[in-house]
């Protein structure tokens, strides 16, 4: 096996050991719906699955999953409570819209997170003769 290979799979194992501790304490508060649970489960696996293969230093890596798990956090409990507040306003009928735009509205941060971050960790160099072409 080279060495290149090990790496891989040291950065896999160490970020899938950072995804379960961080979705341990995540499931852990009791405060979290388990809707917010389940989406960041969910970012957790993509993200490890799909970044930590990548290269770039391993310390970015974990400061990005932590980073979008806080993000996840928030945009999880600002959506909650609008859908509180419409619910209280506008009825009961608004659960129907709020089961089927949460996983889509999770969706959009997931996928913008994600994206934001292979951006981070490209390769200066990369960049530098980008633009000088």
């Amino acid at each position: 096996m080279s060495q290149n290979n090990v790496f891989k799979i040291q950065y896999l194992g160490s970020g899938i050991l950072a995804g379960a501790i961080i979705t341990y304490a995540i499931l852990s508060f009791s405060y979290i719906s388990s809707e917010s649970a389940l989406m960041l489960m969910i970012f957790n696996l993509l993200f490890i699955s799909l970044v930590f293969p990548l290269r770039g230093k391993l310390v970015k890596k974990m400061m990005l999953l932590l980073i979008g798990n806080i993000v996840g956090i928030l945009w999880n409990t600002i959506f909650s409570l609008f859908a509180y507040a419409a619910v209280h306003y506008l009825g009961e009928v608004f659960n129907i819209g709020y089961v089927i735009l949460n996983p889509l509205l999770n969706l959009v941060w997931i996928v913008s997170f994600w994206s934001i971050s292979l951006s981070f960790l490209a390769d200066s160099r990369n960049r530098k003769g980008s633009v000088e072409n």
